[in-house]
């Protein structure tokens, strides 16, 4: 199974149980961030997962900045969905797996 980590949003579950009913493991990520430094943050969801999906409309853009970077530094595929909803970034992490 490939592990797609989502990152933005506040739809835990519902992108785990549509991810499971396609395939996928889904790790996610609210975006949201306190102190200390924001890559920290992202470093364990990144180097888990095999393809990276960025809610652009649910983050901050320092937390997608964060995340983009260390998804380059670790090889992984990335890519980001303009809307909100579940379906549609599920369907992104299948076309990049």
């Amino acid at each position: 199974m490939k592990t797609v980590a989502i990152i933005g949003g506040s739809q835990t579950s519902t992108f785990k149980k549509l991810g499971e009913r396609r395939g996928l493991i889904v790790e996610h990520h609210s975006g949201k961030t306190g102190g200390g430094s924001i890559e920290n943050h992202f470093k364990r969801i990144i180097s888990q997962a095999d393809v990276i999906i960025i809610l652009k409309g649910a983050i901050k853009h320092t937390s997608m900045w964060a995340v983009r970077e260390l998804a380059e530094k670790m090889g992984k595929k990335i890519d980001y969905h303009d809307g909100f909803g579940a379906t549609g970034a599920i369907e992104k992490a299948l076309h990049l797996s």
